[in-house]
This record gives structure tokens, sequence and C-alpha cells, in this order.
């Protein structure tokens, strides 16, 4: 178990349609398994998406210190190993603007306990509470356990322990129509949970908990296949600590409901690829300072491909083909928690080809008389090979966007100028207020951007190289 996720609970009936499970709930397997079930080092993949809300909070005088959090992430688990000795290396992609990949290879007993993590003992920060802990009595309804898992560690703030003790029950056997037999796991203990964070490592500031309470979790887990298919867990611990704010100890507590479910549909498995690119950057509100969208971008000489990814798990990769200043093709994936949509433009003469999952393909005009492009909104790294054709004289040229998501195109001008090594153009389309602001290097790099619109955005590169290069180019535009 790592720092608390989740989501409230579903029932029963709930996670098994989830999880694609179609036996009525009525059909009892008649007969237990005749041996203690076991985590099976099957040659496969399994993928899990995971719900994770909670809230790490410390009472100060009247004061309710710390925010409601929610993280989203998928989770690919590719088995190998022997049957003695199992091992599960776990990538978990976390789905917001950090772009957190996690790489984790457990090595297990066959009951599920974590013997080692990348190696070395299992530290209170990781997953050691990672699969349901497995009894060794064959799982039958009735079959009931008791299991601790514990581990220690440091951090910025000091020692850390995790400890969690739990009695288990199996509430049923659930025979899926006589394909798999699904047991329903219910179980209840005490988790006691310390650990801090650094707030300000220059000041060495750092904000600590140590809390303890009631745990209440919930499994779904195959017998014959030997793998979990859902977990879910409530938790509410109280205790001190020493907020992010202030010196003193006072009252902290953290709450957790988690929900992690099995789930092999192509969103899942997209939300998981790597996005191509080395070309980092992040969106904000300029006056919140809230970072909403994280970029990466790749740059050849016959496409150029960009991502976006929300903070609400959103992921969306496109790719423009391009053909000097000309665009000539078009194609994007989008996922989010309602599945995976396709979309693909091709150019024909002087109508673009729509074609998108789910909907008609279409015909749509070019406007006569205007350059243009195609991007959807915060995309506009598709849009440089044709805006750094826009003559550099400083006059408005007409300029055209097609938005796919939207299916419209968004009209108006396009202004560019000269800077240095830099190219500085101004965008004003429908809609807009005032012009959008991007700043591109000669050879495509989109540096910049900012929209002055409510609420204002601002875009900059998040590696060091490219924010030294953005440097540069404000320097040039002050001079």
């Amino acid at each position: 178990m790592t720092v608390p996720r989740g989501r409230p609970a579903r029932c029963l009936t709930q996670w098994l349609l989830v999880l694609g499970w179609l036996a009525p709930l009525g059909a009892w397997a008649a007969v237990a398994p005749a041996q203690a079930a076991r985590y099976a080092a099957r040659r496969d993949t399994l993928h899990y998406t995971v719900d994770n809300p909670f809230r790490m909070y410390w009472l100060h005088g009247s004061d309710t210190v710390g925010p409601q959090q929610h993280e989203l992430s998928v989770e690919s688990h590719v088995w190998s190993g022997s049957a003695s000795q199992p091992e599960v290396t776990v990538h978990n992609q976390l789905l917001d603007v950090s772009r957190r990949l996690e790489r984790h290879v457990f090595a297990l007993a066959p009951n599920g306990h974590v013997r080692s993590i990348d190696g070395r003992r299992p530290q209170a920060s990781q997953s050691v509470d990672l699969l349901l802990p497995l009894p060794r009595a064959p799982l039958r309804a009735g079959t009931d356990w008791t299991d601790t898992v514990s581990a220690t560690g440091a951090d910025a703030a000091g020692p850390e322990l995790y400890e969690v003790i739990r009695r288990f029950t199996v509430q049923r056997i659930i025979d899926t129509l006589g394909a798999h037999r699904v047991a329903d796991v219910l179980a209840r203990g005490t988790i006691h949970y310390r650990f801090g964070f650094s707030v300000d490592a220059a000041t060495h500031k750092t904000a600590w908990l140590d809390v303890t309470g009631p745990d209440t979790e919930r499994y779904l887990f195959d017998i014959d296949a030997g793998r979990v298919l859902a977990r879910q867990w409530e938790m509410h611990l109280v205790g001190h600590g020493v907020p992010p704010d202030a010196p003193d100890t006072v009252p902290a507590g953290l709450e957790s409901v988690e929900e992690i479910a099995l789930s092999n549909t192509p969103a899942t498995r997209f939300r998981l690829e790597r996005v191509p690119g080395t070309d980092t950057s992040l969106t904000f509100i300029v006056q919140s300072q809230t970072i909403i969208l994280a970029h990466i971008t790749a740059r050849g000489p016959a496409t150029i491909t960009t991502s976006l990814t929300r903070n609400d798990g959103m992921v969306g990769v496109a790719t423009a083909e391009v053909s000097g200043s000309r665009i000539t093709g078009y194609r994007a994936t989008w996922a989010d928690s309602t599945g995976l949509r396709t979309q693909s433009i091709t150019v024909r003469g002087g109508s673009l080809l729509f074609v998108r999952h789910g909907g008609r393909d279409t015909s749509v005009a070019i406007p006569a008389g205007a350059s243009w492009g195609i991007a959807d909104y915060a995309m506009d790294d598709l849009l440089a090979p044709v805006l750094l054709a826009v003559p550099r004289d400083g006059a408005s040229h007409a300029f055209a966007v097609f938005r796919p998501t939207s299916a419209h195109w968004d009209t108006g001008t396009a202004t560019a100028r000269t800077s240095g090594d830099f190219v500085v153009l101004a965008l004003e389309l429908s809609g807009d207020t005032r012009p959008e602001t991007l700043v591109f290097t000669k050879d495509g790099d989109f540096l910049a951007g900012e929209n002055a619109d409510a609420p204002g955005t601002r875009r900059v590169p998040s590696d060091a190289k490219r924010f030294a290069r953005l440097e540069a180019a404000l320097n040039a535009l002050q001079r």
C-alpha cells in the first residue's frame, strides 16, 4: 500500500460487470477448491485502473490544513518466475501533468507476501501490501484467516512505519458459469502509518503524520487463474503530526478510499504507452499558478507528434504529416475514463476527409485564400510548419485552423516577425478577444505561448535547456 488512493466503493454486482464477468450472482459454486489458492507465475500481462482520492490533514487551531487530492493511474503487472518464487513487474503511470512513471520488480511468496522490491528489503513507503495475502486453507465460503504486514524505513522527516493487521473472510464463492471461481473476500483490521515529506529543501522544512485507525477492504480473487481482479479499501486514520505551514505538532488524520480494477480495455493499454518525444512543456493558469496541461513533442522531417495530458486522466496524442510548409495528413488518439477515440484526416485538393471513431466520414471544405493547419486546442506545435511560412512583415495574414475534436474551423489572422533567432507570432482567431502570442525557434520548436483570454494561460518549457532558449527569446524581445 502506498500513500492512500481510491474512490467510493462499488457493490459486487458493479465490479463484476466492469470486469466482464457475466455470471448471475445466484450461481454459487457448490464445490470448494481442493487445495490452497496460490499466485501463479503465468507469462502474461494484467492491466489495472487505479482511482485514488485521499486527504492528509492537520488540525491547526480552528483551521483544517490539507486539501482533498485525487490521483488517477494505470498499471501493468507482468508475471514471471516460478511456482515457488513468482515475480511481478509493475509499471504505474500517473495520469496527471507530472507524467510520473514508476517501475518496480516484486519478488513474492506464493501466498502473495512481498519478499523484496527491486532486490532490496521492502520499505514502508513502497507497495509492501500489493496483493491479497492468501491463507493456508482452501478458499471456500466461510474461510477466514488473519495476516500482518509490517515494514519500516526513513524519509526526510524521520522514521517511517507501515503496519496493518487484518482478519479476512471469504463471503462467498462465485461460479462464473463454470469458467472461473471468484472469491469475494472481506477484510477488517487496523493500520498504523507514519510517513513524512520535504516541504522546502532549502530550509529543511518537513511535514509528517503518525496515524492509526480502522481499515475495511474488499477483494475479488480469481481462484483458478491466481490473480486479483479488484480491490477496494476505506480508512480514516487519526493521530498527530506537523503540518506543512507550521512547526508545531497538532492533531492530524488521513482519509482514503481506493479502488483498483482489472481493465484490459484499449484505453487502459493506450494510457500506459510511452508518448513520443523529448521536448516537454507545461501550461498553467497565470493568476493561480496552477498547472493544467503537460505536453511532450517529437519533431521529424515529415511528421510532428505532440501529446497532451490533463489532471483528470485524459491523454491525447496527435500527429501532423507535413511536406515543407503544407499539412498532408493528421491522426490522433484520445483516451479517458469513458474510452478511446481515434481521428484521421486526409487532405484531398480543396477539402479534408475527416474520419473519426463512432462518426460518419465527413468532407470539410478548406477556407479559400488562407494559410491553414490542423490542431486541437493547446496543441499548437502541430501548426509550426504553416506558421513559420507566414511572411514576417508585421502585417496580418489570413489564417485558419481546423479543430478535429469540435470539427470546425477557427478563422482569423496571423502576424509574424523575427526577433533575433526566434519567430514571434500573434494568432487571432474566431472568438478571441485578444491575440494569442506564440514563440517559435526558426527550426520549429514551440517554446512558449500565452493566451490572455480569461482565464489567462501560459505555456513554457519544463526542461532546463529549452527554458534557457526561451529566456534568450524574451531577452531578444526586450531589446
